[in-house]
């Protein structure tokens, strides 16, 4: 929740906007927003800030009308109360609420600052903005109460993420009691410091994983980083601040090994691959293999469209994977309204003496069961949502795009705001930088990066089927008879095309490998194989090699969330 008010006592001073947005396992459900007629004088410093004006709020509804709707968001099951400062949030909404004579509902109450002062660098600032800024969250419309609010519930994701990894906290009475646990200064011992000066001297300033061993060399914790340097001598700075968790484990650091892995992407999913093969003891929700939904688009004759949890060696094609089942639901309640599948489970031959389904009935289908639509029939209709779940410009981001415009110029905020958002999250999976199948099979693509600018090197992925297959550091004028040959075996082999099936870890290997694709998507070249001919793939790779050099500055963190699960602390 955030509040905009005319001054900053919740009792003598009003509220002029109010948002909420609830948030239900790591997704936005709903959201609301509204101006208020606070009845009171906006000061003109608070008019520039915000952009609320007297004129703006002088049609605006009453406290009370606002303040109903707000209350049945607070009464939902379980629900608490987030705000970036939420002693002023609270205090405002406390306040607005007894004036209107509405009971108050009992929620528990957090607050994404203090989480910031116990989570983030100590030399950072904890304003929202500085936050946001800090995971690579942008802001729409500052100091305005929607996009605070939005900006807070996806601060408080990321914080989520840390906690879970770094932090054992894993229940709501967890959260509620660290938000006001006080987290001293680390100071590691001159006997620390003794055993492991000699590693930290020879650290290199690569990208690699990390691994820190006890007195009896056993493993406690694997890490990854883009500078293993910076990243392992800063647990053992004099201004550290370690929950206690990291500081037990960095007292009993006795030798530490690391591997250099060339890219950051190797060390993210050597990472993750690691820790839950090993389990280390200091390494917590990483070691979990969480299920992610996909959509499967059958293999059969009259394919149908199901919401699935892994993808299996049956010929269908799958897309995703997608961040929870709520987004699946809703992009096939999207097709079913806009294309006519099949829904029934079972189909055998089509025949005129089938008697069409309630589906038919309410012109959801075509019955090709009852011979009223036509094989090739279907499988234009087949294709057509094939390239709506694709990189296609009439396909799904396009047409929620179109529906986010349409509810803002009818006023309708709230339904406009939940678009964004998961057009936000879609972009992740189904954009594309040219009209390509989406599904998960067909991501077969050459990715060109610069990697550094002195030493003239490229870094090269080939990701087939979702999965990474090659990756090197190349220079711009090396020979690439190598490349070619693994792009060839990639590629241009029998097995090329096939649909595997994928383990769990593939899955999660999947995942990284998408929403890292997502984060690079601006910073070099992009080479879709499926559209192409082996010579026109040579050509075009040698081109990109040969060509990009500009070294791409990536922030730390951004909304795709490449981190999620694999993040360690304060990186």
């Amino acid at each position: 929740t955030d509040v905009e008010t005319t001054g900053s006592s919740g009792e003598h001073n009003r509220i002029t906007e109010v948002a909420c947005v609830v948030m239900r396992g790591g997704e936005v459900q709903h959201t609301f927003t509204s101006l208020i007629n606070p009845r009171q004088f906006i000061p003109p410093f608070i008019e520039q800030l915000t952009g609320i004006s007297n004129a703006m709020v002088y049609n605006a509804p009453e406290e009370r009308v606002v303040m109903e709707e707000v209350a049945k968001l607070l009464r939902l099951p379980d629900a608490v109360f987030v705000a970036h400062n939420e002693q002023f949030d609270w205090s405002f909404v406390f306040h607005a609420l007894h004036r209107s004579g509405i009971a108050m509902p009992n929620v528990e109450r957090l607050c994404t600052c203090k989480l910031a002062r116990r989570l983030l660098p100590k030399q950072r600032k904890k304003n929202l903005g500085s936050v946001a800024s800090y995971y690579g969250i942008g802001i729409d419309a500052r100091h305005r109460a929607y996009g605070d609010a939005d900006a807070t519930a996806r601060v408080l994701g990321e914080m989520l993420d840390t906690l879970s990894n770094d932090h054992d906290v894993e229940s709501l009475d967890d959260l509620l009691l660290f938000q006001n646990k006080r987290l001293k200064q680390f100071h590691a011992t001159p006997r620390t410091l003794k055993r492991v000066q000699p590693t930290l001297d020879a650290l290199p300033e690569e990208p690699g994983v990390y691994y820190m061993l006890d007195a009896d060399e056993r493993l406690m914790y694997i890490g990854k980083a883009k500078s293993l340097a910076d990243r392992v001598r800063s647990y053992f700075q004099m201004s550290a601040v370690h929950p206690p968790k990291i500081a037990d484990m960095v007292r009993k650091v006795h030798s530490i090994l690391w591997e250099e892995t060339g890219t950051e992407l190797a060390a993210l999913l050597q990472e993750s691959r690691e820790i839950k093969e090993h389990k280390p003891p200091y390494n917590t929700m990483s070691k979990k293999l969480r299920r992610y939904p996909f959509l499967k688009l059958t293999n059969e004759a009259f394919p149908r469209l199901d919401l699935c949890f892994a993808i299996e060696d049956d010929g269908a094609e799958y897309y995703g994977p997608f961040p929870g089942r709520g987004m699946v639901e809703g992009i096939l309640d999207t097709i079913k309204k806009n294309f006519k599948l099949r829904l029934c489970s079972e189909i055998g031959e089509p025949s005129e003496s089938v008697q069409p389904c309630f589906y038919f009935h309410v012109k959801q289908c075509n019955a090709p069961c009852a011979a009223l639509q036509s094989q090739s029939d279907y499988a234009r209709e087949t294709d057509m949502v094939r390239k709506f779940l694709s990189g296609y410009s009439h396909g799904i981001i396009a047409m929620l795009e179109h529906e986010m415009t349409d509810c803002a110029e009818r006023l309708e905020f709230e339904n406009a705001a939940m678009l964004r958002n998961r057009i936000r999250e879609l972009r992740k999976l189904f954009d594309r930088s040219e009209e390509v199948s989406s599904a998960v099979h067909k991501t077969n693509v050459v990715i060109i990066l610069p990697a550094s600018e002195r030493e003239k090197t490229v870094e090269v992925f080939c990701i087939r089927a979702g999965l990474l297959q090659h990756q090197q550091i190349i220079g711009r004028k090396a020979s690439l008879t190598k490349l070619f040959a693994h792009i060839r075996t990639a590629y241009f082999s029998e097995q090329h095309g096939a649909q595997m099936p994928l383990s769990p870890l593939q899955v999660d290997e999947l995942r990284i490998l998408t929403q890292w694709m997502y984060r690079r998507r601006n910073a070099g070249t992009y080479i879709y194989v499926d559209t192409m001919e082996w010579d026109d793939v040579c050509a075009a790779v040698e081109n990109a090699v040969r060509t990009v050099f500009v070294p791409a500055e990536s922030p730390r963190l951004d909304e795709a969330g490449i981190t999620d699960n694999v993040s360690e602390y304060a990186e």
